[in-house]
């Protein structure tokens, strides 16, 4: 199965996800024909989130289409992707394609994006690499939740936000909370908790759309992602949920546990395929969203996957406390500040900093550390020779085409934040090309 493109100097071929533990021994230094490697293009393993995996798809294509030494030369070992120099001179001409040398990528490293398995999940194996990694082990872990430990630091390049979701149109019938298109923040936490309660003209109800506006009782029927996902943590962290097996499951006559948990995260499309579809809420990534679910007239959103053979089925993605999620509620003023929307999240890169067994190595960081490529100021100003933008606008363009937004309003850096035991380099190609890692457009913590 095809999982991700590699990009060299706009010529495209894939990786496929069997074939990365053969990439990446072949490239490990190989003698070609005409000498010994010094400084072989690496491959960069990246590992965990669904939510940023075509995020970071597309960033990757932009990375390595960057253009690096000429692989081509007399100089070059092609067999082994080297380009036969021990360091290399950022913006220097003869640079691949007849290109001078770009400060971005100069030995031609490339990224590739592993299967989604979770940002927890990504964020383990990342941290149990061990004294020697196996070919298959990420040399970054994609997350969106802000989780992590004291052996990896966390690199925030992107927003997100994070809402509930139901049918507002289930087979052509309007369902009964098809007006609902705003709730409490207390109903929404009430609701995933199975504590929501309500009395409507001297009537109790509980876990109905009644006590949110509905004009006829109906029980809302809650459904919960994998908890290894990060959409999972971070509504989890909104609401106060312990677990994916909720008491709103538990509780509201919601059915097995096992048809109502532990689903793949930012789709619609198998709640719609069950009997109580009409009844449900789950909740989704707004980036997602955006390009997952199309808008019919602005409003009536189709997700992908979700059948139209019975007629209009249509999703909502709601408000909370009266707020929606907009680029101005959730991207704020800049640099994290100003956020108004309640429930938004970073996206994420960890990488193993240097007190872990088995850093990232030099390659990775300068793909996405604080000083690399996602963050350093220095692709304001660096051009993209295949689309005659900055990098920076092109990476900016990449994360608002998956509906995401970068941190930053106005084209300015920012603080980044400090950490413990920040990225460093040793090489004097990827110190040649390194951001400061102190003003850029990404906000790194530690652990």
């Amino acid at each position: 199965m095809l999982r991700s493109k590699i990009t060299r100097g706009g010529v495209a071929f894939a990786a496929a996800t069997m074939g990365v533990a053969t990439m990446s021994m072949a490239f490990a230094g190989t003698a070609g024909a005409t000498g010994t490697p010094t400084h072989a293009a690496s491959l960069i393993i990246g590992s965990g989130s669904q939510t940023s995996y075509d995020e970071m798809s597309a960033l990757s294509t932009l990375f390595n289409s960057a253009p690096g030494c000429d692989l081509t030369a007399s100089t070059a070992v092609p067999l082994s992707l080297d380009c036969g120099q021990a360091s290399i001179t950022p913006g220097a001409a003869g640079g691949e394609q007849g290109y001078n040398v770009s400060a971005e990528n100069p030995y031609n490293d490339f990224a590739v994006q592993a299967p989604a398995i979770g940002s927890g999940n990504g964020s383990s194996a990342l941290e149990a690499r061990g004294a020697a990694s196996t070919p298959t082990s990420p040399d970054f872990a994609r997350a969106s939740s802000a989780k992590g430990t004291s052996i990896s630091n966390r690199v925030k390049f992107a927003t997100d936000a994070v809402s509930w979701t139901t049918f507002n149109a289930y087979h052509g019938v309007k369902t009964a909370q098809a007006k609902i298109t705003n709730m409490s923040g207390t109903d929404v936490k009430a609701i995933f908790l199975g504590t929501q309660t309500c009395v409507v003209k001297g009537v109790t109800y509980n876990m109905d759309w009644i006590c949110e506006g509905a004009k006829a009782s109906s029980p809302i029927k809650v459904y919960m992602a994998q908890s290894g996902s990060g959409t999972y943590s971070t509504w989890a962290g909104y609401t106060g949920l312990t677990s994916n097996t909720s008491g709103a499951i538990a509780l509201a006559g919601n059915g097995s546990s096992s048809t109502h948990t532990n689903l793949f995260e930012n789709q619609m499309s198998y709640i719609s395929q069950q009997s109580d579809a009409a009844n449900a809420i789950y909740f989704f990534s707004l980036g997602k969203f955006t390009t997952n679910c199309q808008g019919k007239n602005g409003k009536n959103f189709v997700c992908a996957g979700v059948s139209q053979a019975s007629g209009n089925t249509y999703t909502t993605f709601g408000s909370i406390d009266g707020i929606a999620a907009t680029q101005s509620t959730v991207q704020g003023t800049g640099g994290g500040a100003g956020v108004t929307f309640p429930v938004t999240r970073g996206l994420y890169n960890n990488y193993a900093n240097s007190s872990a067994t088995n850093p990232s190595n030099q390659a990775t960081l300068n793909f996405v550390s604080e000083k690399g490529f996602m963050c350093k100021s220095g692709t304001a100003s660096d051009i993209n020779p295949y689309t005659g933008n900055s990098y920076r606008f092109d990476i900016e363009a990449a994360i608002k085409a998956q509906g995401f937004f970068p941190l930053d309003v106005s084209g300015s850096t920012f603080a980044q934040g400090s950490v413990t035991n920040p990225a460093t380099f040793s090489d004097a190609g990827y110190t040649a090309v390194a951001g400061d890692g102190v003003n850029g457009y990404c906000l790194v913590t530690h652990g």
